[in-house]
């Protein structure tokens, strides 16, 4: 599922993507990770394939819980500005979306999720078809000097 609404982002506070996570039937969180998920990375398909072929309700410890990610919720999580981008950007205003991360990103240097908003749509040959790992890394280092 591709958390376009960044619901599971707000939830958990993630501030880096792309991120994984496994909820089971049960809606426990069996596996998360933070940052650099991808279903092209071997070790986490084979942790999501273990979950899946183990049972997971059965054999995982949970990482979180439905009650976790409510209060998260009702506390006022939602990344305000990360959604305001992103409703200006639906409604095509793409200068005023940028302009909008970018002072979210002043105010929170280290959140990615937004940097990361503002990258894709000023370099979206960088994202699309494919992520250009090596070109963020070298991007932050040259936005942070």
């Amino acid at each position: 599922m591709i958390d376009s609404a960044s619901v599971l982002g707000d939830l958990f506070g993630y501030k880096v993507i792309p991120n994984g996570i496994f909820v089971d039937a049960t809606g426990m969180i069996r596996f998360a990770k933070s940052g650099g998920f991808s279903v092209a990375n071997e070790a986490d398909v084979s942790a999501i394939t273990e979950l899946l072929t183990t049972r997971a309700e059965a054999s995982a410890p949970a990482v979180e819980s439905r009650e976790t990610a409510r209060m998260a919720l009702e506390s006022g999580t939602r990344d305000a500005a990360l959604q305001h981008g992103l409703d200006l950007l639906r409604d095509g205003d793409r200068a005023a979306a940028v302009s909008a991360w970018r002072a979210a990103l002043a105010a929170d240097q280290d959140n990615f999720v937004i940097r990361k908003q503002i990258w894709a749509v000023e370099h979206p040959e960088r994202f699309y078809p494919t992520i250009d790992f090596a070109w963020q890394k070298e991007q932050l280092a040259r936005e942070r000097a």
